[in-house]
């Protein structure tokens, strides 16, 4: 190794050693980076600082000061300006307990890549996430969706420990969403005053810099102030020992140049390799002095070095395996030491192993170069580049240039699944990148965009594409991929509302030879062509069928394809089903948050709603609340938490909380992308607001909550939406007076088989006998009671009960049943009544012990003094963050995943009302002083 590069590698080492210190390790660890491989971990790497650069004291003091006191700093200039050279160096000049992170961006920055690298930028300081970082893209999805994901990082940079940070980001011209940078002007909005913004760019960035530059909190560095002045010239002379550095010298440099950093160091490196005259590029302006100098350098360079150079051109970054992949030559390392050494616009990034990034003005004019003196090899070393890409996008967009769409096709389907399985970020992108003809020929891909569609819930656009791939699988003779495709066509089916078509396809699937987990995605399907019917009664078989055949694979994948299951509670047969799957989900997910543990969480909340525990059914929900918040709140997740929300909110007789989870599914199912959702199964949220309504005693809620309902009747809903409506009917006949009419219309819905979710025909069955108590019925309504208050004394079939709301549940209890009933019975009544009260915090249920066992909640742990609510590991946790101990220490200690760790975090957070990780040990040493803490 040369001279050079020794001082290199020790300045990288030096370096390295500052940035540990300071809590800025930017090599990530390989758990981490297999987890964000949808981008390369090069781009949340700043470059080196050059050991070439002058010092510019005037440029650097007002930079430093920029970035310790504004909120936001451009840098806006044409290329070549020293834009990066001047933020890397600067970076390193702040005080040592100042957090940063460096984000480089790129042409295919779409958001949610641009939230991937600012996360992973931010890795490094342990940020209290009360998102998943990795669901933060997720979050965009919903309704205010940058607005949320905003706030998350905001939240999390709020609570860092550092005094100061700073978030760069560079090459902001290259960004093509339009959405990075509304995200940014949210973030800008909520800055945490300890925290800048720093952006580097060609253009203005798209951001209200007029507000900002009249409020004092922008700073601006333009052409004029990068530009280099006779002092930073002569300066420059000197450092490169050139020999002349007299006046005339310099200004002959500045007249040629106007300062253009770019142009000063061709120039000088230009005169250096080839000795050529000062004034040849006089009169050429600034781009093509540029292309030309580079021509001279790259001309005088040996040739060796020159084809390495034009071969690798086509790396966004240069290391020694991917140059060797590329370029075929084992003398890589080597070469790219005399690369570095030359430093002719290449920077240094800090990295694991030894990293250059071309600069872009020298990148654009090589691979020009390359294109018009190599032309039919540029492909392959395209193809040769994707090979040894680990960033999926890249890796796809490399063959796309190369036109190599067979190859393009198979990265895409190689890496699909991964994708899907981390939410589908970027697929969509990805997808469309390949032409139609890539998909006509790949019945693979017409699956994978199928199940991305499916995910984000255009629905008629995924069973199009599932259709195409069913039929491309049974015509190149893999029937398993067509049974696959077809179970997912029929799922999508009835999420339509085509329930024929289904119904018979389903059908028809079932009779094959399937393997489990297309059995169970069948079985599922079935289900809910049931539950669409209303034929509950027909569940519990399909079931069990199904269930087994989960059992035979145990994997994560099979199960969370039927993950949604909280509206099948309460059919006949499934309790000790749902029990036994919920046990085999948790034991597959483990300490993992996802959609199907949040799915049984969501499913035992409903279950403990049915029995009358309406504590546990908080529980519950918080426990499913804090996966689906942890997972950037997907709406296949959404959906199921807002209902169960909306009810379980009512029967605590918080009607500002019901009421607010109302309208937040209400808007949801009003976006546009949710129009086919809202045609199917739109009554079932107007059903579950105008019960929440019911509950509560709004009456005016009540009325217009039915008017929608009455309203909202289309072709593509359930046939039980017709049975809703009917209910909504005897509600507002209820109100009116209208007893016989809504006794009528409540027989056919009262019964002991539940016909929808959360126990339409026990809420039915209790309305009816009040309203037969209203007519003076009593013989009639103590029939019509004597079945329900059989369950309830083995403590079932209670939450469906006290949905008939507060006042028919008293009447009910406060009537003189005579002999009618018995006096347990009546006790019963009476003891509904009491759960209903201590559901709303207005007192306790105080009816004899013998009365309450089997409706108790479940026993809860003892709340440590200062620190309730916190569960075991929890506590453990807190009490390593109290000891100093990093997110990674303590993942390492507990056998945990790092983002397990972060929702321990957030959650301690959380539940102690706290914002940093040091307000939290605070809270852990008050309890135990004796606890050694680095805090």
């Amino acid at each position: 190794m040369s001279q050079s590069a020794n001082v290199g590698a020790q300045q990288r080492g030096d370096i390295a050693q500052r940035s540990h210190r300071c809590g800025i390790i930017r090599a990530m660890p390989a758990s981490t980076a297999s987890d964000l491989a949808t981008f390369a971990l090069a781009k949340i790497q700043p470059p080196h600082p050059r050991t070439d650069l002058i010092e510019r004291p005037v440029l650097e003091q007002a930079l430093g000061m920029a970035l310790l006191r504004s909120r936001l700093t451009t840098l806006v200039a044409p290329a070549g300006y020293g834009k990066t050279a001047a933020l890397t160096r600067q970076l390193r000049q702040l005080p040592e307990d100042c957090a940063w992170a460096w984000v480089s961006a790129d042409e295919d920055d779409h958001l949610p890549r641009f939230i991937a690298c600012l996360s992973a930028a931010l890795e490094c300081y342990d940020l209290p996430w009360r998102v998943s970082p990795d669901a933060l893209s997720t979050l965009t999805q919903g309704p205010s969706g940058l607005r949320a994901a905003a706030t998350e990082l905001v939240n999390a940079l709020a609570s860092a420990e550092a005094p100061r940070g700073v978030i760069v980001v560079d090459d902001a011209h290259r960004i093509a969403d339009p959405k990075v940078f509304e995200l940014l002007q949210w973030m800008l909005e909520w800055l945490p005053a300890h925290w800048s913004l720093v952006i580097a760019s060609r253009i203005e960035p798209p951001l209200p810099l007029a507000r900002w530059r009249a409020a004092g909190e922008l700073s601006e560095f333009r052409q004029r102030e990068l530009s280099f002045s006779e002092d930073d010239v002569a300066a420059l002379l000197v450092h490169a020992a050139t020999g002349a550095h007299d006046a005339p010298t310099v200004a002959q440099l500045m007249e040629r140049t106007n300062g253009w950093p770019a142009g000063l160091r061709l120039t000088l490196a230009a005169r250096a390799d080839t000795g050529m005259a000062a004034g040849r590029s006089a009169a050429l302006p600034q781009r093509h002095m540029f292309d030309y100098l580079a021509t001279e350098v790259l001309d005088g360079m040996p040739k060796v070095l020159r084809d390495f150079l034009l071969s690798c051109s086509v790396l966004p970054e240069l290391t020694a395996p991917r140059c060797a992949q590329v370029s075929g030559r084992d003398d890589a390392p080597a070469l790219l030491e005399e690369i570095e050494r030359r430093g002719l616009f290449v920077s240094v990034l800090e990295a694991d192993e030894p990293t250059l990034r071309l600069h872009d003005l020298f990148r654009d004019f090589l691979e020009h170069r390359l294109q018009r003196e190599r032309p039919t090899e540029l492909p392959l070393l395209l193809e040769r580049a994707a090979a040894f890409e680990p960033d999926a996008a890249r890796a796809i967009g490399h063959l796309a240039r190369a036109g190599a769409w067979p190859a393009a096709t198979q990265a895409l389907l190689d890496r699909g699944p991964m994708l899907l399985a981390a939410g589908g970020v970027g697929l969509d992108d990805m997808l469309t990148m390949l032409p139609a003809e890539a998909f006509d020929s790949s019945p693979d891909l017409h699956l994978l965009k199928g199940l991305s569609l499916l995910m984000n819930f255009r629905l008629d656009a995924a069973l199009i594409a599932l259709h195409r791939a069913s039929t491309g699988f049974v015509q190149a003779g893999r029937p398993r991929e067509a049974t696959a495709s077809r179970a997912y066509a029929s799922l999508t089916q009835v999420s339509l509302g085509m329930l024929p078509a289904a119904e018979a396809e389903l059908a028809l699937l079932r009779a094959d030879e399937l393997d489990p987990s297309s059995r169970a995605l069948v079985c599922y399907g079935c289900i809910w062509v049931a539950y669409a019917h209303g034929r509950g009664e027909d569940a519990a078989p399909l079931y069990a069928e199904m269930l087994e055949a989960l059992e035979k694979v145990p994997v994560l994948r099979a199960w969370n394809q039927v993950f949604f299951q909280s509206r099948l509670t309460g059919f006949p047969g499934l309790a000790p089903l749902m029990e036994r799957f919920a046990r085999s989900a948790l034991a597959i997910t483990s300490d993992t948050p996802s959609r199907l543990r949040a799915g049984v969480y969501y499913t035992r909340a409903v279950t403990a709603l049915g029995a009358g525990r309406i504590d546990d059914a908080s529980d519950c929900l918080q426990s499913a609340d804090e996966d689906c918040r942890w997972l950037g709140s997907p709406r296949s997740v959404l959906i199921e938490s807002r209902s169960v929300h909306v009810l379980v909110q009512a029967l605590r007789g918080d009607s500002a909380a019901s009421r607010a989870m109302a309208d937040a599914a209400v808007a949801d199912m009003r976006l546009n992308e949710m129009l086919n959702y809202r045609l199917t199964h739109g009554f079932e949220t107007g059903f579950t607001i105008l019960r929440a309504a019911w509950v509560l005693g709004e009456e005016a809620s009540i009325r217009a909550a039915n008017a929608d309902l009455q309203a909202g009747v289309n072709p593509a809903e359930y046939p039980t939406a017709l049975d809703v409506r009917r209910f909504g009917q005897a509600m507002i006949a209820v109100l009116d007076g209208h007893l016989a009419l809504a006794a009528s219309l409540l027989e056919p819905l009262a019964g002991e088989v539940e016909w929808t979710a959360y126990f339409p025909a026990t809420q039915a069955l209790v309305t009816l006998a009040d309203v037969q108590v209203q007519s003076g019925q009593l013989d009639a309504a103590a029939v019509t009671l004597r079945p329900w208050l059989a369950a309830a004394q083995r403590g079932e079939r209670l939450g469906g009960a006290l949905l008939a709301g507060p006042r028919a549940i008293a009447r009910l209890a406060r009537t003189d049943w005579g002999s009618r009933l018995t006096r347990p019975e009546v006790e019963t009544l009476r003891l509904l009544q009491g759960i209903g009260v201590a559901a709303r915090g207005e007192g306790e249920c105080t009816l004899p012990l013998s009365q309450q066992l089997s409706l108790q909640p479940a026993a809860r742990r003892e709340d440590l003094s200062g620190l309730a609510g916190l569960s075991q590991r929890e506590l453990e946790v807190l009490r390593c963050i109290a000891a100093g101990d990093s997110n990674k220490l303590i993942a390492r200690a507990f056998d945990l995943s790092p983002h397990t760790v972060k929702r321990h975090v957030a959650n301690i957070l959380n539940k102690l009302a706290v914002n940093t990780r040091g307000q939290a040990a605070a809270r852990w040493r008050h309890i135990d002083p004796g606890t050694d803490s680095r805090y």
